[in-house]
């Protein structure tokens, strides 16, 4: 092999690959440090989250922390609001920088202006700025909240008047028209034609969530003045909770004829008439509107077992009318269907009752939509208290053969007038029985209006008695006040 002709290019080989070793080995250069900087994050939190009133004051609490990796130093400076902040080095390690994750917290607060009612909002935005470095911006606003309101509706029942003594009963009902509950509180009205100062309606602790009500009535008495009057006007507004009075409202009630019979002028007082009973009459009422006396009228039907149960298409007689009152004639009894806020006594005025008889009449029961009984023209014709009892006397049983035999008789008693009878003891007089009166039921026995106490007594039959074809029991039941009452007769048939 010739060297000399390999000699170059072993060396520009050789030099070659002493240059791409010597690039191969270069040294990289060291990555950048990375920045440090404080950075201040903001937030602000209100004490309240809406307002009401003018001169409500609502606090700030305005916290700036450095989340950064450096300190920074100087005083905290706000845009948008008007802050108070503590000394730095108060804070943290109580140096004089804003130390990294140390936070500070300032203070500021607002009062309410009417400006800010007519608006329904406060709005603040702000930066914090330490040293120049800002923080990030922060946004707080606060709704106004929406006043507790109450609506009121009132209605007066009659709406007209006759004369001084008359009742007028109104009724107050108050909504909770906001948007949020009102109360627990107690509601209270004012009414200048009922009372001088505001009276409470509900209890003490009513609430009312939004929509809801509260009813309550007061009764007015017509005086001598309203009576010469035109009419009498409520002006009545509802307060209670954290609300103001509600708008007034105005309810008059204007003078006029009551609604009631006039005197019949076919019937002549002392006469004796026949009558026939029409749906809902009992003798009672049937006697006040003819103005006669019950007892009388009892006495003379003694057709009626149980004088408290009559049916229509009855034919009774009511003799001496006129002698206890005026003479109205038919109807005695008239429907009526209840309506929202009206009261015994307020219906009684439209039908010239007397407003204890109508309760009894239907049991003290009033309920809106029901359909009651009037007895119409009732007030002031035989008081509203009339005693009376029924007797009743049922055998068992109803026929007999030996001498020895038992013969038993029940007797029930019926509070038959229009008064609740007793406590009291109740007592039957059968001479077949026994010489005395003797007792049914307890001696504290109270019977409403309606009400029955019942008791037995056993006879035995005798020789006497199978000599003849018969045994016939005349009875009469008395207590509390009342009684006797018709006697009550049974017989008993031999076979």
């Amino acid at each position: 092999m010739n060297l000399k002709i390999y000699t170059p290019i072993l060396l520009l080989f050789a030099s070659t690959l002493i240059l791409a070793c010597s690039l191969g080995g270069i040294t990289p250069q060291a990555s950048l440090p990375t920045p440090t900087m404080p950075i201040l994050e903001l937030a602000i939190q209100p004490d309240a989250t809406s307002f009401n009133t003018v001169g409500q004051v609502i606090n700030f609490q305005y916290s700036v922390r450095n989340i950064g990796l450096t300190a920074v130093a100087g005083n905290v400076l706000a845009t948008g609001m008007t802050v108070n902040c503590p000394a730095m080095n108060t804070i943290g390690n109580l140096n004089d920088s804003l130390d990294p994750n140390e936070t500070i917290i300032c203070t500021a607060s607002h009062t309410v202006t009417q400006a800010d009612i007519d608006l329904r909002s406060i709005n603040y935005t702000s930066t914090a700025t330490i040293n120049d470095i800002n923080s990030n911006q922060a946004i707080v606003t606060i709704s106004a909240q929406q006043p507790q309101l109450l609506a009121l509706t009132t209605t007066a029942n009659p709406t007209t008047y006759e004369k001084a003594g008359n009742q007028v009963v109104f009724t107050y009902v108050i909504t909770n028209t906001s948007n949020s509950d009102v109360g627990p509180a107690q509601f209270t009205i004012s009414d200048s034609l009922i009372s001088t100062a505001p009276f409470n309606c509900g209890n003490i602790d009513t609430l009312l969530p939004v929509g809801g009500t509260v009813t309550c009535t007061s009764t007015y008495i017509i005086t001598e003045a309203d009576a010469n009057l035109d009419s009498v006007t409520s002006l009545a507004t509802a307060s209670g909770g954290a609300s103001a009075p509600s708008a007034q409202t105005s309810v008059a009630v204007h003078r006029g004829v009551i609604t009631q019979s006039n005197p019949a002028t076919n019937l002549t007082s002392g006469s004796t008439i026949s009558y026939t009973v029409d749906s809902g009459d009992w003798i009672w009422q049937i006697a006040r509107c003819h103005g006669a006396d019950p007892r009388q009228v009892i006495a003379a039907n003694p057709q009626i077992p149980v004088p408290s149960q009559i049916s229509s298409g009855m034919v009774i007689t009511v003799p001496n009318i006129g002698s206890k009152g005026t003479i109205y004639g038919k109807p005695c009894v008239v429907k009526h269907t209840v309506k929202d806020g009206e009261t015994w006594s307020s219906i009684a005025q439209l039908y010239n009752a007397d407003p204890n008889i109508l309760q009894i009449a239907n049991r003290n029961i009033l309920t809106v939509g029901k359909e009651i009984s009037i007895p119409r023209n009732s007030a002031g014709t035989l008081g509203t208290s009339i005693k009376a009892l029924s007797l009743t006397v049922t055998a068992n049983p109803t026929y007999y053969q030996q001498i020895g035999q038992q013969i038993t008789y029940t007797y029930t008693i019926t509070n038959s007038g229009n008064t609740t009878l007793g406590p009291a003891q109740f007592t039957v007089t059968d001479a077949l029985i026994s010489a005395t009166a003797f007792n049914c039921g307890d001696a504290t026995t109270t019977l409403a209006v309606n009400a029955t106490v019942t008791c037995t007594a056993i006879y035995t039959v005798t020789e006497a008695n199978i000599n003849v074809t018969s045994i016939v029991n005349n009875a009469t039941a008395s207590g509390a006040g009342a009684g006797p009452s018709l006697v009550a007769t049974v017989t008993v048939i031999k076979q």
